[in-house]
């Protein structure tokens, strides 16, 4: 099997996509102003110890105190007020916090010295990032392909004492990486509910917010086999779809799949096993529960980092049950579509022209770094309009000789 990390960068957005013989199996995207606090060490201060919950709420120095079941507590009792070191297991989700631990196992030898110096609250030790972590849980690459020098340069010397330096490349082609190696399209795709199967069916992919469901579809009925035989079939591809389709969006918490209807006894067995299998190397814990007489399996995964759908789009529509690309995706978006554009038209004069929110995200926001980054390569600045747009709406490129 041939293994491959692509990795594009700008200034405020990585994105990294593991290949395992020419096929996606897992996507990272950072976002600095969406930041990763897994595995994070704080020192934080109780802010208020909540009988009913079994909990303490930790300040943290974020916009929301963290949560601290008692049960992880450091041994002793907890009162408002209180002095803690706590590790962050779990991301946040919706409205609630990250969830914290004070029982740090493997602590870093200096860590009471770092507490004695800082005033809680405050971050101690940032936790792996999410780049990182995929790196650690599979198996060496056979290539890592890496389009930007500095995150080139970081990555060469995280290699450094691993051997691994010289599968290192660094691609300066002028056309965007993931373009060219038809990834874009793939992270569209990841956005969307419909995911096809090998046999004509289909799943549904929808988080809402207190769960994802998953609903499998069968092609028609072509007469090869019984109709308990074709479900069995759809099932069972459903079931090695179902786990890539949570690694790539990273989907968490309470995941519900409703598999067509088969015959009780071996084919549900059948089915909720090969579930099991495809989530055998999932780098996050997974648990999964029998078929019920209706088809439906539930399962849980741990938020191990912020889903795709969350660190692209934000919340639309009535109640906002919708969802549209976010300012910042935009903009880093258009920022992509300018480097494809030129690439074309070496020379040639930009304006980028979208709604006033993603002007802002270049101007001065989270894309404002990658627009100047961008403007140094191509040795000329890009002229920004501001323009009416529907909410997710994509940025108009314009190249003027």
């Amino acid at each position: 099997m041939s293994r491959r990390l692509v990795i594009s960068a700008l200034p405020g957005e990585t994105r990294a996509a593991w290949l395992e013989d020419g096929r996606l199996a897992d996507l990272v995207v950072r976002r600095a102003d969406r930041p990763s606090h897994l595995g994070d060490l704080y020192h934080g201060r109780v802010a208020k110890v909540d009988k009913a919950l079994d909990a303490a709420f930790v300040e943290l120095g974020l916009a929301r105190p963290g949560l601290l079941p008692l049960s992880e507590g450091p041994g002793r009792r907890l009162t408002e007020g209180d002095a803690v070191v706590v590790r962050v297991l779990r991301e946040a989700a919706g409205g609630k916090g990250l969830r914290l631990s004070a029982r740090i196992k493997d602590p870093p030898p200096d860590l009471e010295e770092r507490a004695r110096g800082a005033r809680p609250p405050a971050l101690l030790l940032k936790g792996d990032d999410p780049l990182e972590r995929v790196l650690a849980a599979r198996a060496a690459p056979d290539e890592i392909v890496v389009d930007d020098p500095q995150t080139h340069a970081e990555i060469k010397a995280r290699l450094a004492g691993r051997g691994d330096v010289d599968r290192l490349r660094l691609d300066l082609d002028p056309a965007p990486l993931f373009e060219r190696e038809s990834l874009d399209a793939e992270i569209e795709a990841l956005l969307e509910p419909r995911v096809a199967l090998p046999s004509g069916g289909h799943l549904l992919v929808e988080p809402v917010r207190t769960l994802t469901a998953v609903d499998v579809n069968s092609s028609r009925h072509d007469g090869r086999g019984t109709a308990p035989d074709q479900a069995l079939a759809v099932n069972l591809e459903a079931a090695v779809e179902v786990p890539r389709q949570l690694r790539l969006r990273a989907l968490s918490g309470l995941i519900v799949i409703d598999f067509l209807a088969l015959p009780e006894g071996g084919p549900r067995r059948q089915v909720v096993a090969a579930l099991r299998a495809g989530l055998k190397d999932d780098p996050e814990p997974t648990r999964v529960e029998a078929m019920t007489p209706s088809g439906l399996v539930e399962m849980t995964r741990r938020r191990g980092r912020p889903a795709l759908h969350e660190l692209l789009t934000g919340p639309c529509g009535i109640g906002g049950g919708g969802r549209v690309k976010d300012p910042a995706a935009l903009a880093f978006e258009a920022l992509r579509a300018v480097r494809r554009e030129a690439a074309a038209r070496p020379g040639a004069a930009v304006t980028l022209g979208a709604a006033p929110a993603v002007i802002a995200a270049l101007e001065t926001g989270p894309a404002a770094a990658a627009r100047q980054a961008l403007e140094a390569r191509l040795g000329r600045p890009l002229e920004l309009l501001a323009q009416p747009a529907a909410p997710g709406e994509p940025a108009e490129i314009v190249l003027e000789a």
